[in-house]
């Protein structure tokens, strides 16, 4: 009898193993190969990143069907035992995430008129049934056979090297790789690196930062820490020089939210100090390579011109260098007297302060600016506060058609499942002429804001079902990130993704990525779960 349970255990072993080897190779395509692949540069960049995802994708789920059945495994999986064990196993995150896809079916059978844009996502941004079923099983298949180690995060840098040094080349306007030969003049400057739309290229950027940054701030190796705070440079140059206003939600998730797991030790303080004085010193450069090359350079035309053209930056610059150096200088002579590295939680009740009362005058700017009828106040930054259809790029306009379609256009059922996944377009086109801008009508293909856009196509019980998918899949992450740098980095990438989606779109060249970093900090908890539970 021992020596069958021996056996046993050694198959199952040699199984999870094997599983777990096919699951990195997939995470490396994802992370290493998916963000170059191109084929006719920006002209059908959506149709080949996503062409190549759902290849990848299925590829790996077909191997790893194939090997489920011939080690025997997938007959033992679905014994009647084991299949009620793995039901009654199930957490939130995993019911959510089939609460969203069973809410993609219901709105493509019941709701839409138009079943075949519904499934293939063809009327938007391929977002339909079949890339949703794509998501779920890789969802599954991550979190319950792959294993997290930090290196792959090291490959996700190393490639994001690559894509932002093309973005920054972009910026001087070098297009060294071509991509933008045959383009009209008015949209190069839209277009960046191998990803597309400078908004998409925001997002992976941001995912970059996040990983680098937090790395950076939690690395006890001093070497491996210059690699990491070498990334964080450079991607905080990619990201300003991106010229996306998106860039700033992501910057607001990092340094807003960062202390809150940072500030428990003085490691940590001192790493968020630097990192934030090394990103000002960033913009502070960028503003100098503006003027010293003014005709080479595309120039920033965002919110962080705001910051760069303050006078007083290069005392802020300096400021926040003088204080890094201060409080490195004060907890390194004076550490605690029982040799450990923490703080007092007095910093973090502090912080949290902090965040409350920038909140609050957030709320108040744009109440004084909007119901008040104070926009004067804000001069340069009422583009910025007064809400209108101009507002973000147009975004006011396409946010106030969306709450018109989803209130006044809907049935009652589609209320609840939403008109057809990534219909929107469809929708918009059948109910309004579209708007004029230079002289061109447009047609908006998405609400631009992620929970939106849900609304309108998945209706109210596909929203809530994501926002539980997503929020509770942050939850475990930042239970999980205790002594666990590279599921902490995870975690805030997918945090700014989160913060971000307010203002952006989901499409499969960024999210793709996102969704395989979430995995990959998921895996983790769920396989502390099963070692728990063997």
């Amino acid at each position: 009898m021992s020596k069958r349970i021996k056996k046993r255990r050694e198959a199952g072993s040699t199984f999870e193993h094997n599983a777990a080897l096919i699951m990195g190779i997939f995470t490396l395509i994802v992370l290493c190969i998916f963000p170059l692949v191109y084929h006719r540069y920006y002209f059908d960049i959506l149709e080949t990143k996503y062409q190549f995802y759902c290849a990848a994708a299925i590829g790996t789920s077909v191997v790893m069907l194939l090997y489920g059945i011939i080690s025997g495994r997938l007959k033992s999986f679905f014994s009647d035992l084991r299949l009620k064990e793995r039901i009654r196993g199930l957490c939130i995150t995993d019911w959510a995430m089939i609460a969203f896809w069973l809410c993609n079916v219901i709105s493509w059978l019941l709701c839409s008129d138009w079943r075949w844009e519904a499934f293939w996502g063809t009327s938007g941004r391929y977002n339909g049934v079949f890339l949703m079923t794509v998501y779920l099983a890789v969802y599954f298949l991550m979190t319950r056979f792959f294993r997290f180690k930090q290196w792959y995060l090291d490959a996700f840098l190393a490639v994001g090297i690559l894509v932002c040094l093309f973005g920054i080349t972009d910026y001087f306007q070098m297009d060294i790789l071509g991509f933008k030969e045959g383009m009209v003049p008015e949209q190069r400057g839209i277009y960046t690196s191998t990803l597309g739309n400078i908004n998409t290229y925001t997002v992976y950027v941001g995912a970059v930062l996040a990983v680098s940054a937090l790395l950076f701030m939690l690395e006890k190796n001093w070497k491996r820490m210059l690699w990491y705070y070498g990334n964080m440079v450079l991607a905080s140059f990619a990201l300003i020089m991106g010229t996306s206003d998106n860039a700033y939600l992501t910057l607001a998730a990092l340094f807003g939210l960062a202390p809150l797991y940072l500030f428990r030790t003085k490691t940590g303080v001192r790493r968020y100090l630097i990192s934030a004085a090394t990103f000002f010193t960033v913009i502070q450069c960028i503003d100098w390579i503006n003027s010293a090359f003014a005709d080479s350079v595309v120039g920033i035309d965002s919110a962080f011109n705001l910051v760069a053209n303050l006078s007083v930056l290069p005392l802020l610059v300096i400021g926040l260098w003088g204080i890094a150096g201060l409080v490195a200088a004060w907890t390194i002579k004076k550490p605690n007297p029982d040799g450990t590295d923490t703080m007092g939680r007095w910093l973090f009740y502090a912080w949290i302060g902090v965040i409350a009362a920038v909140v609050a005058a957030v709320v108040f700017v744009f109440y004084d600016a909007n119901v008040a009828g104070n926009a004067e106040r804000y001069g340069a930054i009422s583009s910025y506060v007064v809400f209108n259809d101009s507002w973000g790029t147009e975004r006011g306009y396409v946010w106030r058609r969306s709450m018109e379609l989803f209130l006044d256009k809907l049935t009652p059922l589609q209320k609840l499942f939403g008109y057809g996944p990534d219909t929107f377009m469809l929708l918009m086109q059948y109910y309004y002429d579209g708007k004029m801008m230079d002289g061109r009508t447009v047609i908006y293909d998405s609400a631009h804001n992620e929970y939106l856009h849900y609304l309108v196509t998945l209706g109210i019980a596909g929203l809530t079902a994501y926002v539980v998918y997503l929020g509770s899949a942050i939850v475990r992450l930042c239970k999980g990130m205790k002594d666990r740098p590279e599921v902490a980095a995870a975690a805030f990438a997918v945090i700014a993704y989160a913060v971000q989606a307010v203002v952006n779109i989901n499409i499969p060249i960024a999210t793709p990525i996102i969704f395989q970093l979430l995995y990959m900090g998921l895996s983790s908890a769920a396989n502390e779960k099963n070692a728990d539970e063997n």
